[in-house]
Order: structure tokens, then C-alpha cells, then sequence
């Protein structure tokens, strides 16, 4: 018998729903721009029976990207989820300690849809920051839409009771909201943003879910619906704007505060940054609420997220660092051991030099929660230095994990040191060492960043760039005279020019170099000296300005050298000008031409006559200090009237109490002043010394005709020994 048999291939498709093209391409934008993060997949469970929230690989490090929610444009895919600190065993527990001091830091990523928020409110509906003791632990999960995951669900205004029994119990949350929810319609589970401090766009704010004073019931007993209490918050202009952006919480224990800043390190460079869309606040979180005790402070930390039913995004989040994982201080330092000096941004370093890149890390056992497990390393090795010895060491021990010559080989050295840092070792050391080849011009060697990661601990160690200096031959040349002849007043013009054994430097390589500088064997400062760099000159070319208030009387000898500012071993020739001073003078700067005495009517007495203002009588010595000076007088010729009339009197000079008669040439000639210099050059004005009864006066005898008198005085200046 015959028996045929027929079967029938039975399948099941099981289809999620499709998720756009433009969605896809945020999320490729998202991980592609993702910084470097802490593997989740050890340290976070997620939280929510449907499993909405998932673990992704970032480029740079796997299980690094938790996807608290995904864009979908199915309205009727609603979604909440979050991720969830583990517990664990001693040395290995990832909970919050309100008992102490905790820092984290974190990345997160909202989507790109806030361009449209005026128009369309397309982002849905954004993430929290919770700590929560609640019953349900690690599956702790509330509601999507405006319950973010986290807060409560109103459910057609059936009583705040219920409100508060779909949060999550014990909780603190730190919300970023990308939707604003202001719908009044009762059932709609839209109107926790009703208040006029949150109502007018995306905000951070915080509270506790669980709690009845969170929420405020509005409309009738029968047609009510629920707005949030939303405490401190702070607006912010867009979350999504498809950016990463950072944020990083501070807990001070003693004072019970959360300190929060949003925004404050550039997602590219990891750098910290300012400016007006950086958010901070401090607010007070009560433990108690929590359920943390002074004997047990341990709380859960995660992030939550949701969708509602008309939006919704990438919400993304990534640990940056986190107390909880274990303390670490992390160091990079890059050191020119031929010199022994730390070698700057922008330094010069030698062809043959030996230079260590080095990267220390510091573990704080004490106070961690958790060992540091091997972390992996991506350390650039930077051409063209020829990379000689390297390797992990740990206490400061020798290097016990050594680098391959093959590894030293390769661009970069990608491998995973092997000890864990605990109790017993606090100290690990990572370290290449390469030599500075020949060069036939100046290189540039580019900054590197070194790359380390493991399970529970990440971080990226920037080194900065310098430069291998070719082979140098210092050359300074004097342009000008080799003796320059000045006037007692006349500034010194030095030019000279810096080259490369007679080669030009390019422009950007001068200033690796400067000059020095010694006026009589003293050292003198470039900027005394005015230096510059000439334009329209052949390259190098600087000129200098010596001021004669820094020369002496006679020879002065200017010394200048060249010299690299990173290596004051790398010098030029020397260069000596000479420059003679000429001596300083003794003279007159002023001496009035015409000088009168006072218009007065004769009695028929012998009379006493004052001299007239505006007599002018100065003296200069530039000689230097403790030059002497004398001033005489004489009547060079008589007073007469213009017909020939001579005057029946003559001059006196007042001096202190003595009366002295200014007489002819055929006289000692009368002293007016001394005078000894105490400075480089004086001017005195001898005559702004004279008081109304001192200085030149006029005698005449009681049988003076009248009449207009003139005469002629000399003054006579002596240097006095």
C-alpha cells in the first residue's frame, strides 16, 4: 500500500515596524559623531518588558550607545525605556552612594527634529536623569509620552492616586524635555507642560515622580486633567538638533545638592567650553525620599525615555565617566629625555633626542566601588620618530608588558594591558619611547590622542604637536657700521639679519629664535631696545633702536647673539658694534636779548632801581654728574642815552645779603651762580631763581640826568674745577 504523504512548509513572519529612511540616517549621523563612551553591557540592565531600549556599538567602543528610544513614524508605536545601574558583589557594584560625594558624566543625543519645533513640535518626547529605590529595581519602567519613562501617567483624570502609582516609587529625576505637552483635552495625557515657565519650549527640570505634591489636577471632578509641578526649571533652545551634547552631575553629599551643567564640552574635541546654551543649576535632593539611609546610600542611577503617540527620536545616552565605576586620575605627559625638559606645545626638539610619550593612570581604591579592569589601547605612534622600546608597567615598577618590535612598527599599538588595578596595585603606565630621525627641514611631528577603554572605564589622552629642528647653523649678521659716532642726544640704529649659515629662514620659523642682547657687558631687554622685524628686508632682518639715556659718555660696546627659544644651546655667532657717545656740552639755552629795568623818576637822591619782569637766563650741562659750573657777570659796555649821555650810576648784583658792583672789563667780573650736577643732563634756570630784591638791580647817583639809558651786560659761563 501506497501511502502518500504531502507536507506543508508553514511561516511566520515577525515584522517590527518600518522605520524611515531619514530616521536611519539620524541614527547612522548619531553613531558616527558618537564620542568615546564607557561598554554598557557589564554595568547597565534595561529596564521595560518590551525591550524598547537596546545596547549599540559606537565606532570607537562596543555596547557603548544605550538607544533609550527610536525614531518611528508609526504613531500607534508608543515607547518608554531605560537603562539601570547593576548591583553587585563587593569591589564590583555600580550603585549611586548619597553618602557621599558622586560625580558622572554623560553624553546624550535627542535627534535631529528640533528645527521643526515651532511649527510642527516633531521631537518625542525626551530623556530623564533618575535616581530611584523602588521596588521594582532594575525593571523599574512608568509610561511613555509625557511620562518620560519616569513620571506618572495621567490616565483620563481618574485621581492623582493614580497618577502617582504609574512613577516610578522613590525617585529623583532630572528631565530634558523635547516635547512641550499644553494639550487641555481630557484622556490625552498631554498637559504636564501647562505651566507658563516650561509651556514655551524644550526645558530641563526636575522633581519626584512619585510624589503627590508633583501634580496638579485641573478641569472638573469629572473632566480633569493633570499638569506637573516642574521645579527649577530652565529653558533651553534645542536639544534636538542632531548634536551630541554632554552633561555633567555633581553630588555633594554634606550639603544634600545636585549640581548639573548641560552643554559644557564640545562633543568633537572633548574640550570644556561656555557660553549662553550652557545650562546649570544646583538643586536639593532630599535621600530620604529615595529610600537611602545614613547606613545603606545606595540608589539606582539610569536614564529613562519615551515616545508619544504622534512623535518621536534617537534618544541615545553614553557614560562618559562615573564615580560609581571606580576613581581614577588619569596623565599623559610627553618628556624629552636627552634634554630632560618636558617638551611644549609648539617646541623644538633635537634630531637624535629621545622622547617618551607617557600615560599614567592613578586609582583611588580607597574610595571606589569598583576594580579597574585591563583596559585597551589605542596609542598612536607618531611619524616620523623611529619608535625604539615601549610598554606597560605598573607602580612604578619597570616595564613588564613590553611593546613588540613589530608593535612599535605600527602607526598605532592596539592591545589590552593585562593586570586589573585594585587594592594591591593603584598605578599603571603606559609609555613609547622614540628617537628624532634626521630631517632635511623643519617637521612637524602632529599631536596625538591616545585611546583607552574597558568595562568600566573610559578615556581619551591628548599629547600636543611640535617640531624636529633640521640641522641649524645660526648666522647673525650686522647690516650697518661696525663703530657708529652718535651726538650726546642721538639715538643708536642697529639692523641686523638672522639666517641659516647665509639661508633664509621661512617667516614661520623665526619665531623659534630671538635675539639677546649686552650694552657694556650688562643685559639688556628686547623691548628697552624696540626691536622689529624690518618689512620690505630680506628675511630675518631686525632692526634696533638704542635710546642715548642707556649709553655712557665715549665707547659703549652692544653685544648681540641669536638663540632658539626651546634650546638656549642652539646660539649664533656673536656680533659687536661700537658706539661712541659724544660728550656733553656746557651753554646757554636761553638768555634774553633785551632785558629793562623798572622806568623810574629821579628826586634828585641817589635811587635804588628794580629790573623789569621777563629777564631769561638759562643754563644747560650735559656733561654728566658732578660736572661743575660757574656764571659771571660783566658790563661789557657803559649805559649811555642815545645822544652820548653817560649814566651817573651803575649795576649791582644782588646775591643773598652782598651788594656787588658789576663793573667793566677792566674789572673782576661779579659771580651770579655755581652750581655741581648731579644727573646726566640738567637744564637750571638761573634767572627763575631770583626773587624781586636778588639778581641785577640798577644804582644811580643823585645828579643822574633823565633820560632813556642802554647798556650791554656779558655773562660769562666757566667750567669750574
Amino acid at each position: 500500500m501506497k501511502r502518500w504523504l504531502m507536507g506543508m512548509v508553514v511561516g511566520l513572519s515577525l515584522l517590527f515596524p518600518m522605520i524611515s529612511g531619514q530616521a536611519n540616517a539620524d541614527l547612522d549621523h548619531a553613531l558616527a559623531t558618537a564620542p568615546q563612551g564607557v561598554p554598557l553591557d557589564n554595568l547597565f540592565s534595561m529596564a521595560g518588558e518590551d525591550n524598547f531600549t537596546k545596547l549599540i556599538d559606537s565606532p570607537l567602543v562596543p555596547s557603548s550607545v544605550a538607544q533609550i528610544t527610536r525614531d518611528n513614524p508609526d504613531s500607534k508605536f508608543v515607547q518608554a525605556g531605560a537603562i539601570w545601574s547593576k548591583t553587585g558583589l563587593a569591589r564590583t557594584n555600580n550603585q549611586f552612594n548619597m553618602n557621599v560625594n558622586e560625580h558622572i558624566a554623560l553624553w546624550l543625543y535627542f535627534g535631529n527634529k528640533g528645527d521643526e519645533v515651532a511649527k510642527l513640535n516633531m521631537p518625542g518626547s525626551g530623556m530623564a536623569f533618575v535616581l530611584q529605590n523602588s521596588e521594582r529595581e532594575g525593571r523599574a519602567v512608568a509610561g511613555a509620552g509625557e511620562s518620560l519613562g519616569v513620571w506618572g501617567n495621567d490616565r483620563n483624570g481618574l485621581g492623582v492616586d493614580l497618577v502617582t502609582k504609574t512613577a516610578i516609587k522613590q525617585s529623583w529625576a532630572l528631565e530634558f524635555d523635547t516635547h512641550v505637552n499644553r494639550t487641555t483635552t481630557v484622556g490625552k495625557s498631554d498637559s504636564f507642560d501647562l505651566d507658563a515657565s516650561v509651556n514655551s519650549g524644550m526645558h530641563i527640570a526636575s522633581g519626584y515622580p512619585g510624589e503627590v505634591a508633583t501634580y496638579r489636577k485641573l478641569g472638573s471632578d469629572r473632566q480633569s486633567y493633570f499638569s506637573m509641578n516642574h521645579k527649577q526649571p530652565k529653558m533651553v533652545t534645542n536639544f534636538a538638533d542632531g548634536q551630541w551634547h554632554h552633561l555633567t552631575l555633581d553630588w555633594q553629599a554634606d550639603k544634600k545638592q545636585m549640581t548639573y551643567h548641560y552643554n559644557d564640552r564640545d562633543p568633537v574635541t572633548g574640550m570644556a567650553r561656555g557660553g549662553l546654551d550652557v545650562v546649570q543649576d544646583t538643586v536639593s535632593v532630599e535621600p530620604s525620599k529615595l529610600g537611602a539611609t545614613a547606613d545603606n546610600g545606595n540608589v539606582y542611577w539610569g536614564i529613562t525615555g519615551s515616545t508619544n503617540p504622534d512623535n518621536s527620536e534617537n534618544a541615545l545616552a553614553m557614560v562618559d565617566s562615573s564615580d560609581s565605576l571606580g576613581k581614577i586620575t588619569p596623565h599623559a605627559t610627553l618628556y624629552n629625555l636627552t634634554t630632560k625638559q618636558p617638551v611644549p606645545a609648539g617646541g623644538r626638539v633635537a634630531v637624535g633626542d629621545q622622547v617618551r610619550y607617557q600615560y599614567q593612570f592613578d586609582y583611588d581604591a580607597a574610595t571606589s566601588n569598583q576594580d579597574i579592569q585591563p583596559l585597551t589601547m589605542n596609542l598612536p605612534l607618531p611619524q616620523p620618530l623611529t619608535w625604539t622600546v615601549g610598554g606597560v608597567s605598573y607602580d612604578q615598577n619597570p616595564i613588564s608588558e613590553p611593546f613588540s618590535l613589530a608593535e612599535l612598527n605600527q602607526p598605532e599599538v592596539r592591545k589590552s594591558w593585562k593586570e586589573t588595578l585594585d587594592k594591591s596595585r593603584n598605578r599603571v603606565t603606559v609609555s613609547a619611547t622614540g628617537t628624532v630621525p634626521a630631517v632635511s627641514h623643519e617637521t612637524t611631528v602632529p599631536a596625538v590622542t591616545a585611546r583607552f577603554y574597558g568595562p568600566n572605564y573610559q578615556t581619551q589622552l591628548p599629547l600636543p604637536s611640535y617640531r624636529i629642528q633640521a640641522g641649524v647653523q645660526l648666522k647673525l649678521a650686522n647690516l650697518g657700521d661696525a663703530t657708529q659716532q652718535l651726538g650726546h642726544h642721538e639715538d643708536a640704529k642697529v639692523r641686523v639679519q638672522l639666517t641659516n649659515n647665509g639661508e633664509p629662514f621661512a617667516v614661520d620659523e623665526l619665531a623659534g629664535y630671538r635675539l639677546r642682547a649686552k650694552l657694556n657687558g650688562q643685559t639688556v631687554s628686547m623691548t628697552d631696545l624696540a626691536g622689529q622685524l624690518v618689512a620690505g628686508q630680506p628675511v630675518g632682518t631686525t632692526q634696533l633702536t638704542v635710546k642715548s639715556a642707556l649709553l655712557k659718555s665715549g665707547d659703549n660696546q652692544l653685544t648681540l647673539q641669536a638663540e632658539d627659544k626651546a634650546d638656549a644651546q642652539v646660539h649664533s655667532n656673536e656680533i659687536q658694534v661700537t658706539l661712541t657717545r659724544g660728550p656733553g656740552t656746557l651753554g646757554f639755552t636761553e638768555v634774553s636779548p633785551e632785558a629793562d629795568f623798572a622806568t623810574t623818576t629821579l628826586t634828585g637822591t641817589a635811587q635804588h632801581i628794580q629790573r623789569k619782569s621777563g629777564w631769561r637766563l638759562t643754563v644747560l650741562d650735559e656733561r654728566g654728574p658732578q660736572r661743575r659750573w660757574k656764571l659771571f657777570v660783566q658790563q661789557q659796555t657803559p649805559f649811555r642815552t642815545a645822544s652820548g649821555q653817560l649814566l651817573r650810576g651803575h649795576v649791582i648784583f644782588m646775591r643773598g645779603h652782598e651788594e656787588q658792583p658789576v663793573g667793566d672789563q677792566s674789572q673782576a667780573a661779579v659771580l651770579v651762580a655755581e652750581k655741581t650736577t648731579a644727573s646726566d643732563s640738567e637744564q637750571t634756570s638761573v634767572s627763575g631763581s631770583w626773587q624781586a630784591d636778588q639778581g641785577p638791580h640798577m644804582l644811580v647817583n643823585s645828579d643822574t640826568l633823565a633820560g632813556k639809558y642802554q647798556g650791554v651786560l656779558e655773562w660769562r659761563l666757566q667750567d669750574a674745577p
